[in-house]
């Protein structure tokens, strides 16, 4: 049987810092067969919002699928 992990709204730009290592830290205990992270990575879509996210997918040691939220295309800029 596959085991599937759902995190969602990571809103990176309002998160909480020191609940990161934890999270990570149980991600990897339950080891599942796929992580999958929905909704919003970001909370306004700004470059280094995304280099955070980036930095806590990279410490997921399984296979990890990101599917973003309205939260990450730029209301400012859309082009």
């Amino acid at each position: 049987m596959k085991r599937l992990l759902h995190v969602s709204d990571l809103h990176f730009g309002r998160d909480r810092p020191e609940l990161l290592s934890p999270l990570i830290d149980k991600i990897n205990t339950l080891a599942p067969d796929l992580v999958a992270i929905s909704g919003d990575l970001t909370q306004r879509a700004r470059a280094a919002q995304f280099a955070r996210a980036r930095e806590l997918i990279d410490r997921i040691e399984s296979l990890v699928l990101v599917v973003p939220g309205n939260h990450d295309t730029p209301l400012d800029n859309l082009f």
